[in-house]
């Protein structure tokens, strides 16, 4: 009795699982469309840049840049995750609704440990018309001087004439 059990729950098991991978690609040569449905009401970001530039900036020191954007949609934006490249960059954003007309952000403070030209990327997600937007910002770093630290020629091993 047992086996059968096994058996008979083994069965619908497998039956369950073949059923629930049925595809909803349609079949070749369909004129269904197979891309997502997008809303023609759904927010609509205006960035006012794209691409920021912060220059020279010295090693070791963080800065940080906020991306303002405009919802030119009909309905409201709201941003579910900003994804960054790099552990080198840590994010913030608007967590709210963006309502039609109304303004949010996107904060990327970047902490440069390598010395030389840089060009990271975000991605924004969110449910707007273009549901992923990338944002970059670059620029150089510049070798800092290590603050606090004791000159070479003025320590108690080097003290000339000992």
């Amino acid at each position: 009795m047992k086996k059968f059990t096994y058996t008979l729950a083994l069965t619908m098991l497998i039956a369950t699982a073949s059923f629930a991978q049925t595809s909803t690609t349609p079949p070749a040569g369909s004129s269904e469309a197979t891309t997502p449905v997008v809303n023609p009401n759904a927010g609509e970001f205006q960035w006012s840049e794209e691409t920021y530039d912060f220059g020279t900036i010295a090693q070791g020191v963080p800065v940080k840049h906020k991306f303002e954007f405009t919802n030119t949609g009909k309905e409201p934006i709201i941003v579910s995750n900003v994804v960054k490249t790099c552990g080198c960059t840590v994010t913030d954003w608007t967590k709210e609704p963006v309502l039609p007309g109304q303004k949010g952000q996107v904060i990327a403070e970047f902490n440069a440990a390598k010395e030389g030209p840089f060009t990271k990327a975000i991605t924004v997600q969110s449910d707007a018309k273009t549901p992923s937007v990338k944002l970059y910002f670059k620029g150089t770093v510049q070798k800092s001087e290590q603050a606090g630290s004791v000159p070479e020629n003025n320590n108690i091993f080097n003290q000339g004439g000992n």
